[in-house]
């Protein structure tokens, strides 16, 4: 089962650790460490990992979700030589080009991929904003992690199901609802229950609104996380 260390959210559970807009959470499987997307600000991001007792030398992968400052402006603070960066093959050539600055390589992204085994990227969802979500696979059943879920999130966990025959154990990330009614939520809620999703961490771009909503009707499956949380999934 993966750890989760979210380093970046607008919210924090930690005083020593700061809160600022965007997102970066730090997936460890099997030993290995892949961090998604890098937050807003690189000073803000290497802080937080240091204060959370990691290093960036120990991040062997790095999956940038979309291409919002948000989630790719710390991302001088985490590029390390032979590092696997995974960009959306859609996403601009200057950020590419970064990558390729500090000795890091590049994998372009467009479809359903495996990053390392049992850990996988959606490949490009989206029309209009192109996305990729993280994908584990565990006994329990899938972790996905989201950035924005500009594709939507019911569409995210559902082509997930889809592409990997298996239940969804937990989501966890930004879902992107803030602009919504508290019964366009409900619907959304009720899409997710129907998809099975066993356990849920809304946060980032998901809206206070919504997130006390996904409290409510999720109870004790309800997971609240910020900056500074760290995850043991398999004592969900």
């Amino acid at each position: 089962m993966p750890a989760i260390k979210i380093y970046y959210d607008n919210t924090s559970v930690n005083k020593e650790i700061s809160s600022d807009w965007g997102f970066s959470v730090l997936v460890k499987h099997k030993g290995r460490n892949i961090l998604f997307d890098t937050g807003g600000n690189a000073q803000v991001l290497a802080a937080n990992i240091k204060k959370m007792g990691s290093d960036p030398k120990h991040i062997e992968f790095v999956v940038i979700s979309h291409d919002h400052w948000d989630h790719v402006g710390g991302l001088p603070a985490v590029l390390q030589p032979k590092q696997k960066v995974y960009l959306l093959k859609a996403f601009p050539s200057n950020l590419k080009d970064q990558v390729r600055a500090a000795g890091a390589e590049l994998i372009e992204v467009q479809g359903f991929q495996e990053i390392i085994p049992g850990v996988y990227t959606t490949g490009e969802l989206g029309r209009t904003i192109k996305e990729q979500s993280l994908i584990v696979e565990t006994d329990k059943g899938l972790v996905i992690v989201t950035g924005c879920s500009h594709p939507g999130i019911v569409n995210i966990v559902r082509r997930s199901k889809e592409l990997l025959k298996k239940n969804v154990y937990f989501v966890v990330g930004g879902f992107h609802l803030g602009t919504l009614d508290a019964e366009e939520v409900k619907k959304i809620i009720e899409e997710l229950k129907a998809l099975q999703v066993a356990k849920i961490a809304p946060c980032h771009c998901t809206g206070e609104k919504a997130i006390a909503l996904f409290e409510k009707e999720f109870q004790k499956d309800f997971v609240k996380v910020g900056a500074g949380s760290v995850i043991d999934t398999s004592k969900l």
